[in-house]
């Protein structure tokens, strides 16, 4: 179930995955500091990404929805239970579908649009919103209006295990931390208000003139909002912000949406029937893949990419059109012609007049960040760079990424060319908002020149880093921790042991089991077991406390202390245990091997049919 969510989450993150402007009223609340704190450090607003904060689906009672299994709706999309979507498409889809792979043919388009409705009402169904741009049926985030020092244990652990910053506990207290928890499709006018009251309560609450702001992934989007708020409501906003530290923004969309909402899904036959399944699934269901890429041929090639865009169609018409939270995410230079595509009609008039709004705060959002520190504000960023959006959109390979958001969107600006793609070699450092010529802003691989980036000398980069995997990475964690509670360092060069550019580690589950078998008493191990499991741990020690240490030499020390705590648990096991694991790993390389002969296999023939009939169905080829 877990896989299957995460792999919904995917696929609605780029399918979509991926006459009233009076912004909506908002409380009041006193920012008068009765009980003043002198501890130095202001509080933290974390803002998270896509889908991270805590949404139920609630009847009119508020109690949580049970779907006829009687289960709770599991969020985000609160689908209906497996037996009730798989009645759905047999009523719904499989007639036309029959009809399609019978004649090869979909007379008047009723394959593609029956598909494309049983997904829509399957995934979307349940959170599609109404003509303001509210959700239809009563979803909602939990929202936390206080500190993580006053929620239950249980929403505290929720949201320190979306966002993991533990250590700000240490510096700075839980009283000092707030969740900002929100709907990710839902309206981001009304979330910008509802960001701007936390504001206000946590300046109240903790007796701080002044608040931290940390936007993550789509935070970015929601952090662009709430400075147009600022400007709407004539408010000066360094009146209530102290730094901001983002994360990973998505501050001027993802081209992962904006290719789709603009041109559909990648339909090139190199992309649909070669790389795009393998790349998306990986090594460990490569066989998948490739069967995938066979199986597709039983559509005509002409219905097939008919189906894929009908279904993008149909998703956003009938389903997305009314997120302007997911509208946010669409890059600027996509929204004026994917405006003119879905917008136009008279009914659009609300969600347009919202979607406008919030596009000219994503145009304006740099020249918005440099008034912000004119006035005294203090902005950071962190990005992750070098890794390839998902090939699913036309721009996959045309831009530097992390997988899911493009470089110039997380870097407000900075140059680079592709993944692994150097600079060219009479390229110079552009130095567009850098004042000091003596500074080096591209990094030693001359992938990246940061210097054309808006906040390059507040801007961290880390290579190979995964948007998805950016929590599991101690180092970005730390680094957040740093920005927000010691306002004596100022940037890129405040301390070297967090350079401007730096490495992905997934070190998350590494440090777990670190802090579990570190302390382990060794004095019944052989010396020479002891003396390996201490030099295993001490180096594994020495790499997590490094704040950065290449990729490479991380995992290499985090495999060494697994093997030497996987030989002390294999020393506590009797004879039986040890032959059954012996056993099972051998069956497991004998599946491994059939899986790559199996792979290699289907990857042929995938190969060789796309080689010789390019993106054309099995009757294709027979006519």
């Amino acid at each position: 179930m877990k896989t299957l969510k995460k792999s919904l989450a995917v696929l609605l993150a780029f399918i979509m995955a991926f006459s009233c402007s009076v912004l909506p009223a908002s409380a009041e609340f006193s920012t008068a500091d009765s009980d003043s704190c002198d501890c130095g450090i202001c509080p933290s607003i974390i803002i998270p990404g896509l889908f991270q904060s805590k949404v139920r689906y609630l009847d009119e009672n508020g109690n949580e929805m049970l779907n006829s299994e009687g289960q709770p709706y599991a969020a985000p999309f609160f689908m209906e239970a497996t037996s009730d979507v798989v009645k759905l498409a047999l009523s719904d889809a499989l007639l036309p579908l029959g009809s399609l792979l019978i004649t090869q043919e979909d007379k008047e388009n009723r394959c593609a649009e029956a598909i494309a409705g049983v997904l829509g009402e399957a995934l979307l169904g349940n959170i599609a919103m109404d003509e303001k741009g509210n959700p239809i049926k009563n979803i909602r985030a939990d929202r936390y209006t206080t500190s993580l020092a006053n929620l239950t244990a249980e929403e505290r652990n929720y949201a320190l295990n979306q966002i993991p910053l533990h250590a700000f506990s240490e510096t700075a207290g839980l009283d000092h931390l707030f969740f900002f928890s929100y709907l990710s499709t839902g309206n981001i006018m009304e979330i910008a208000n509802e960001l701007f009251e936390l504001i206000q309560i946590a300046k109240k609450e903790t007796g701080h003139a002044k608040v931290n702001l940390a936007p993550i992934s789509q935070g970015g989007s929601i952090c662009n909002a709430l400075v147009q708020l600022y400007l709407d409501k004539g408010l000066d906003i360094s009146d209530d912000i102290n730094r901001i530290c983002y994360v990973i923004p998505a501050a001027d969309g993802s081209n992962v949406i904006g290719d789709i909402y603009h041109y559909g899904l990648l339909d090139d036959p190199d992309a649909l029937y070669g790389y795009m399944f393998p790349s998306l699934l990986g090594d460990s269901q490569e066989y998948l893949a490739y069967l995938i890429n066979i199986i597709l041929r039983i559509f005509p090639e002409a219905d097939f990419d008919n189906i894929l865009d009908t279904a993008v169609q149909i998703l956003v018409e009938d389903y997305l059109e009314r997120s302007t939270c997911l509208w946010a995410l669409i890059p600027s230079a996509h929204y004026p012609e994917c405006r003119e595509m879905y917008l136009m009609d008279e009914d659009d008039t609300y969600i347009r007049a919202q979607t406008d709004w919030y596009y000219d705060a994503q145009v304006n959002s740099r020249k918005n960040i440099l008034d912000m520190i004119d006035k005294g504000i203090e902005c950071f960023d962190i990005v992750n760079y070098n890794v390839p959006l998902y090939s699913i959109c036309d721009s996959w390979d045309d831009v530097n990424a992390d997988g899911i958001i493009h470089m110039d969107s997380e870097s407000f600006g900075a140059t680079s060319i592709n993944v692994n793609t150097p600079l060219p070699e009479d390229y110079k450092q552009a130095n567009t908002y850098c004042t000091d010529p003596s500074h080096n802003h591209i990094d030693k691989d001359r992938i990246v020149d940061a210097s054309t980036g808006i906040l390059c000398e507040t801007t961290f980069y880390f290579k190979d880093q995964n948007h998805e995997q950016t929590a599991s990475n101690d180092v970005i964690m730390r680094l957040a921790v740093r920005i927000l509670t010691d306002d004596s360092f100022k940037g890129v060069y405040s301390d070297p042991g967090f350079p401007q550019f730096n490495f992905a580690r997934k070190s998350r589950t590494v440090i777990s089991h670190y802090n579990l078998w570190k302390d382990y008493d060794t004095s019944s191990l052989s010396a020479a077991d002891a003396a390996e499991f201490i030099a295993a741990r001490d180096v594994l020690g020495a790499a997590i406390d490094s704040t950065c240490m290449p990729t490479e030499e991380f995992n290499a020390a985090a495999e060494r202390f697994e093997a030497a705590v996987d030989k002390i648990i294999d020393s506590g096991k009797d004879e039986a245990e040890l032959d059954q694991e012996k056993e099972e790993a051998e069956k497991e390389a004998q599946t491994n091997f059939l899986l790559k002969i199996l792979s290699a296999i289907l990857g042929f023939f995938s190969n060789l049919l796309l080689k010789l009939f390019g993106n054309k169905g099995f009757s294709d080829i027979l006519k």
